[in-house]
């Protein structure tokens, strides 16, 4: 039995633990939020043996295996230093780190203390994601031309926690993270980043954010922000025909269209879409690996680094400006 630990309490730790119970092989063992009363509440709904009102008497107890991170971001890296050094292993929401420097320290660590880390990219686990990587790994629209991804929904300031705060605000690291990691995974290495449009709020944030990567024969567009709600969709554009996937962040379907004949993959999810994840630590802790390889501690630095080379560019401009 794999004895999980929860810290935070928040929507997505909500969501993950009504998922972590359709596991027969595993189990909630305990959650820690900032106030015991917090921890209760999520006990109420969801029952486990221990409540903390301390993230580190979590980490403490030997009954837990793994830790799940649902934090807000600025947070994460501590905690995930924390959870090695407690010999925990580590599923952390995305996006895990605020830098690629502190990424490549989370790697270093890991390695260290011989411990799994995994980010939380869970659309990468997902049966209609598997699928069309298989299909464009096998070359089925040629060679890829062009990625574009478009994830953008309006989250007013009244209500929002983290979102328009200076050191870990702004829609880049919080929405962006799914563009991010989408076009990573389906881009060469050794990008050019380029701003195309952007917009701040008073706090220095930024709320929309619209950029290309480039290299040889290929483009990587990129549309994400939290000031207006648009269709979320992701597009692979290859030399054969092309690939759009609506909600790509959490992907059920995606159509291929060759030769203007649409063929439609309509797959859904393993229960729902944090189920194939979970099981992807599962697995791995039975085989006693430190990393999946369809979220690696590489790519998950490769992610966070152009999101860097982009805050790099909106922070040369609000110099400028």
């Amino acid at each position: 039995m794999i004895n999980w630990g929860i810290i935070g309490a928040g929507n997505i730790a909500n969501r993950f633990a009504a998922s972590l119970e359709n596991f027969q092989d595993a189990q909630l063992y305990g959650v820690a939020c900032r106030t015991m009363e917090k921890a209760q509440a999520f006990q109420a709904k969801f029952p486990c043996d221990a409540v903390f009102d301390d993230y580190q008497n979590l980490l403490d107890d030997p009954t837990i295996d793994v830790v799940y991170i649902a934090l807000p971001h600025l947070y994460h890296y501590e905690w995930i230093i924390r959870a090695f050094q407690a010999k925990k292993a580590v599923l952390c929401e995305k996006p895990a780190t605020l830098t690629a420097q502190e990424m490549r320290d989370v790697q270093k660590q890991a390695q260290a203390h011989e411990v799994f880390f995994m980010e939380a990219m869970k659309p990468r686990f997902t049966p209609a994601y598997r699928k069309l990587k298989e299909l464009v790994d096998g070359g089925h629209i040629g060679e890829l031309t062009s990625v574009t991804t478009t994830f953008r929904r309006h989250l007013p300031v009244e209500g929002s926690s983290y979102h328009y705060l200076p050191k870990q605000g702004g829609a880049l690291l919080d929405m962006g993270i799914y563009n991010l990691a989408f076009t990573q995974d389906f881009s060469p290495e050794n990008l050019t980043a380029e701003l195309i449009d952007y917009s701040l709020y008073e706090t220095g944030v930024d709320t929309y954010v619209e950029a290309r990567f480039v290299s040889e024969d290929f483009v990587a567009v990129i549309e994400t922000g939290f000031d207006q709600t648009k269709e979320t969709v992701a597009e692979l554009q290859g030399t054969k025909g092309k690939i759009t996937i609506p909600n790509f962040h959490r992907p059920a379907s995606f159509t291929v269209t060759i030769d203007q004949e649409d063929t439609v993959y309509d797959i859904g999810y393993e229960i729902d879409d944090f189920h194939s994840e979970i099981q992807a630590v599962h697995t791995a802790l039975a085989q006693g690996q430190l990393e999946n390889p369809l979220m690696s501690l590489t790519d998950s630095i490769a992610c966070i680094a152009l999101a860097d080379e982009l805050r790099s560019l909106l922070d040369a401009e609000k110099k400028d400006n």
